[in-house]
């Protein structure tokens, strides 16, 4: 699959996983989040769940010309996820200032620091951290929902989709939600695509953590000299799956 035509095919994957979920949400309504999710990472990273008013609450000039003549729906998402990350900035004493994107339209963060933004309908979280022990880090959150028939064959490898048929316990999103956390993590340091199928997640339920293997289909190196630590969270209504790249010895457990 080429990259672009891969680009496309994740695309429609992530508009179909979104789509199904505004199905059912409640217009005007957002989860602000009221459980401990600092057990996704290390001690120093700063997680922050946008507040009702992030949503509405209006940036810097620079940053609401990113979302000039966009659908409300996206102008409430990209708020969140902005003051969300300002906020989490904040607690670690970054520099103020605005937080552009990239060519790939990605955050733009301080020099010295680094991040992860995720957000669904309902919720959004935002995680920094300042770079050093930690190389890379990744959030994703998601409803607690199953996917649209036919979608999860697009996700999940083989060995994926029979580790979760006999673990009706799971949330149906999780390998969905691990590969998107993973993808964030990695993207920025290899710059290169790649689709759910290109790694295969090895998930230890009891200390809700998780690890991958690429598979055959992959086409992209993963740094070695980097740890990778991948961990998850159910709360009532939402998934939450972070992961981090560490030396590989460093031990931040």
């Amino acid at each position: 699959m080429n990259v672009t035509r891969g680009l496309k095919q994740c695309k429609l994957i992530s508009t179909a996983v979104e789509s199904d979920t505004i199905q059912t949400r409640r217009k005007s309504q957002h989860h602000y989040l009221d459980m401990d999710l600092s057990t996704l990472f290390p001690p120093q990273v700063a997680i922050v769940s946008a507040t009702n008013e992030m949503w509405t609450s209006p940036l810097c000039s620079e940053e609401e010309k990113l979302i000039e003549g966009s659908v409300a729906k996206r102008q409430r998402e990209f708020r969140a996820g902005r003051n969300a990350a300002h906020a989490a900035l904040e607690r670690l004493d970054a520099p103020p200032g605005p937080l552009l994107r990239n060519e790939n339209r990605q955050p733009v963060w301080p020099q010295g620091f680094l991040g992860s933004i995720s957000h669904c309908n309902d919720s959004c979280v935002a995680a920094c951290a300042a770079a050093g022990e930690l190389v890379s880090i990744g959030v994703d959150v998601e409803p607690l929902k199953p996917l649209s028939t036919g979608i999860a064959r697009y996700i999940d490898t083989d060995e994926e989709s029979a580790f979760m048929a006999r673990h009706g316990e799971l949330p149906r999103r999780l390998i969905f939600s691990a590969k998107e956390s993973l993808y964030k993590c990695y993207h920025p340091l290899i710059r290169r695509f790649f689709g759910f199928h290109s790694v295969s997640l090895d998930i230890d339920i009891s200390n809700r953590r998780f690890n991958f293997t690429p598979t055959e289909a992959c086409k992209v190196e993963f740094p070695q000299a980097l740890e990778f630590h991948g961990r998850f969270l159910v709360g009532e209504s939402h998934l939450y799956t972070g992961c981090f790249l560490t030396a590989a010895a460093s031990a931040t457990d």
